[in-house]
């Protein structure tokens, strides 16, 4: 059995706390008793605002600090302030903060400064820690450095956050680096769902790496420019307020209730210039007894940017299949003949 309801009959939606997102889902919350087998599809429509002040982010600032990286290190360093306030406005944001240099003749190769933070004070610490020197030859251990800071667990990447990683520095890398090639360093991003965004203030790409790798995990590669804080607030600025695509996301349901949500989700080239909606319908069914509290989210290419709370009651009654009613009445009519037939011998 299956019951339809839309937006505008909330008589069954119980209130119930919800975080505050400027990004939104309508109804923000829903409430229902089903069977076992039974279901229900309510009509959302998700709002995603003119600006980004709700997302949740994770940023993870990666430098070459050898030493031809003088300027930009103290450009960024001076800068750190108005470029992490500047993020905090995007909403939930958290920030991690490393270095790398090569194998040969330095103290590391990768370092991990400053895993995610909610604290811009801690992360600003840990990029005036920055400072130029060695590197020996030219090709440095940035491989080696974005693999690591990807799989190793200690950098802190949150569960459902957009995950970037603003990446600057001067010179090509080794390949092999550290165990680390190109496609393999692609590879461990790509599984991790992390946006690079590669900030050329020299020749990075001479090997064609800093592209390869930027446009091979969807972010964004950046030239030219001697001012690298306005380059990395304006990359960040594009990165959370353009997206390609919207979906609900329902990993966050119960193995007791099956959610199924229609269209799967939305594509094209958007932008925060407008308020945008999207409308889904969203099918909860009863699958095991039981009382589900759950959320879903509004989630865009990067991340999650809405929620929105629902409350399943799954009863132990098991709604019956239309065939079983089927067969079930023709039963019934075949017993109510056979008595006739009876009575009247």
């Amino acid at each position: 059995m299956q019951k339809r309801l839309f937006a505008t009959l909330v008589g069954a939606a119980m209130v119930l706390p919800v975080a505050a997102w400027a990004d939104s889902i309508s109804p923000s919350s829903f409430s229902a008793t089903l069977s076992v087998g039974e279901s229900v599809t309510v009509h959302k429509t998700v709002t995603i605002d003119r600006e980004a002040t709700t997302s949740m982010g994770d940023v993870f600032f990666l430098a070459d600090t050898t030493s031809s990286m003088n300027s930009p290190i103290g450009n960024v360093i001076t800068n750190a302030s108005t470029i992490l306030s500047n993020l905090a406005g995007k909403g939930d944001i958290q920030y991690a903060v490393g270095d790398y240099r090569d194998f040969v003749n330095d103290p590391y190769a990768y370092n991990l400064g400053q895993s995610m933070t909610n604290s811009q004070a801690e992360a600003q610490t840990a990029i005036n820690k920055w400072s130029a020197s060695g590197g020996g030859d030219w090709p440095e251990a940035e491989l080696y450095a974005l693999s690591q800071l990807a799989t190793n667990p200690g950098s802190g990447w949150r569960a459902g956050a957009a995950r970037f990683v603003v990446w600057f520095g001067d010179a090509p890398g080794h390949d092999p680096s550290g165990g680390a090639t190109l496609a393999s360093t692609i590879a461990d991003l790509n599984a991790m769902n992390i946006h690079v965004l590669a900030i050329d203030v020299g020749k990075m790409d001479y090997y064609g790496q800093a592209l390869a790798i930027a446009t091979g995990t969807g972010g964004a590669y950046y030239s030219g420019s001697a001012d690298v804080s306005g380059t990395i607030l304006a990359a960040l600025a594009t990165a959370f307020d353009t997206y390609s695509d919207l979906s609900i996301d329902t990993g966050d349901a119960p193995a007791g209730v099956g959610v199924a949500v229609a269209p799967g989700s939305y594509s094209g080239a958007f932008d925060r210039s407008i308020e945008r909606t999207f409308d889904f319908d969203v099918t909860f069914t009863g699958v095991t007894p039981g009382d589900y509290t759950f959320d879903i989210y509004g989630t865009l290419d990067y991340g999650r940017v809405a929620i929105e709370r629902d409350h399943i009651t799954v009863t132990g009654a098991t709604v019956p299949e239309p065939g079983t009613m089927i067969l079930l009445g023709s039963g019934l009519l075949g017993l109510s003949g056979f008595a006739r037939l009876k009575h009247a011998a």
